[in-house]
């Protein structure tokens, strides 16, 4: 009894006064990018503290669970793990908890270090190049060839917050100065093109490994469009829901949503097709689905009446179908399929719209 006595006191005594710092790196985490947590813990006590266990949940699981040895006055210790980036998601770090025990292992207290925060992985961004299309009847583009790739214009007419990506060149210095924090002059982009950009949410043709893929082509079809100067819209379905891509806020917004967005039963990509194919009037139209099929097939002929370029992709949802698969053909489709070379596809598709 009086040795439990004792360990009770022990661990009562040991009063903790820890800062913690927890910082993931890169910032913005992404497919297939390698991805980790620092923490740092500063001991803001008079005295070092007794050995800890440190113990970070990672969505619902162990992230890190390890014991730290005794930190004296001012002295800081520290942990990093791994980040698991194989998948697009949502990620919640902590909450990260201490455990001071007594030296027979009898009691122990547990205390709260770190809240829990929210992270997410964005799709893996895949370099593509270029399509070269005509803008057709675009009243916001001229009729010409895409332009290569250029990201910004040449005409200044405004000032606007620094967002990640910018160009440091572009830091209006004076009027940071001035502020307190970065601004950067805003340029007007010449359009070249439009790029419409449409993701197939049905999920009846995909797997999640599909949806991933589909997600990625989204994303890094957007990203190539922004990099050639086009004007962009994003169009998904369930519900049909078009958004312009103004500015790099509104293509980090979109990728965000791509992160951690799902499937769903009540899509209709055919509706979707038709609906733009009412509402446009020339440019490049991307689909992005799982599985093609004869109805799809015709509202791609429907679409190719109305707009410049029209390319289908893909992202079958079986990863190595084989020759009995009652799978729809996949002819005039580019496969992103998780086993081949889709950046090479995509800039053969490229050259075959030149």
């Amino acid at each position: 009894f009086c040795t439990l006595i004792m360990a009770v006191l022990y661990t009562a005594a040991a009063r903790l006064d820890l800062r913690v710092q927890r910082l993931a790196s890169p910032t913005r985490l992404r497919v297939g990018v390698p991805a980790r947590v620092d923490l740092a813990l500063t001991n803001r006590g008079r005295r070092s503290t007794p050995v800890l266990r440190a113990d970070d949940q990672l969505s619902g699981r162990t992230g890190a669970s390890l014991y730290l040895a005794r930190i004296r006055q001012k002295g800081v210790a520290r942990i990093a793990y791994r980040l698991p980036t194989a998948r697009r998601g949502e990620l919640l770090i902590g909450p990260l908890d201490l455990t001071v025990g007594d030296p027979l292992g009898l009691v122990r207290t547990v205390s709260r270090a770190a809240n829990q925060v929210r992270l997410v992985v964005r799709p893996q961004l895949i370099e593509l190049g270029v399509l070269r299309a005509t803008a057709g009847h675009e009243p916001t583009a001229d009729q010409q060839p895409i332009k290569a790739l250029a990201s910004t214009g040449n005409e200044f007419f405004a000032l606007r917050p620094y967002v990640v990506g910018d160009e440091l060149r572009r830091v209006h210095w004076k009027s940071s100065a001035r502020t307190g924090e970065l601004v950067v002059r805003q340029e007007e982009r010449p359009r070249a093109g439009r790029v419409t950009v449409v993701l197939d949410r049905r999920a009846d043709v995909y797997d999640d490994r599909g949806f991933d893929r589909a997600c990625s082509v989204a994303i890094s079809a957007l990203y190539a469009g922004w990099r050639s100067d086009d004007a962009l819209r994003f169009l998904t379905t369930s519900p049909a829901s078009l958004t312009e891509v103004r500015s790099r806020n509104d293509l980090d917004a979109i990728d965000e949503q791509l992160a951690v967005l799902t499937t769903s039963r009540d899509a209709s990509l055919i509706r979707a097709v038709d609906e733009l194919a009412r509402i446009g009037r020339g440019g490049t139209v991307v689909i992005i689905t799982g599985s093609p099929g004869p109805e799809l097939n015709a509202a791609v002929d429907r679409a190719r009446r109305v707009f410049g370029v029209v390319l289908p992709v893909v992202c079958q949802a079986v990863e190595h179908p084989s020759a009995d698969d009652d799978a729809p053909p996949t002819t005039g489709y580019l496969v992103h399929d998780g086993t081949s070379d889709f950046a090479t596809a995509w800039a053969g598709a490229g050259r075959a719209t030149s």
